[in-house]
């Protein structure tokens, strides 16, 4: 009887030993990490399948959140170009082609690239 006593207190006044393991992070780095990055891969390669050559290299997907596509392009002049692509029919094209989440609206700004 005095064992089982024993036992019952010290559940209730030792201490656990502390979680010392990074478990917490896996849902943390999912969500933010590995989820928007698959994401914009797949938006990467549709926009390398259908943005012309000569404009390619001249942008960087930036980012892909809340259906918002963020596209950094290097020049004035490429970003007219881009722009008028959008308009006549590309940003159509590219929302009907993803399969991942919503993509209602493409943003484009200049920037420096490496």
């Amino acid at each position: 009887m005095p064992a089982e006593r024993l036992a019952r207190v010290r559940r209730y006044r030792v201490k656990p030993e502390p979680d010392l393991s990074l478990g917490f992070l896996a849902d943390q780095f999912k969500r933010e990490v590995e989820r928007p990055h698959r994401q914009l891969g797949d938006l990467a390669e549709l926009w390398n399948r259908l943005v012309p050559p000569h404009l390619l290299e001249h942008t960087r997907l930036e980012s892909f959140s809340r259906a918002v596509l963020r596209v950094t392009v290097r020049s004035s002049a490429h970003l007219y170009e881009l722009d008028r692509l959008l308009r006549q029919g590309l940003r159509k094209q590219l929302i009907e082609q993803h399969r991942g989440p919503a993509l209602r609206r493409i943003t484009l700004r200049p920037g420096d690239m490496p």
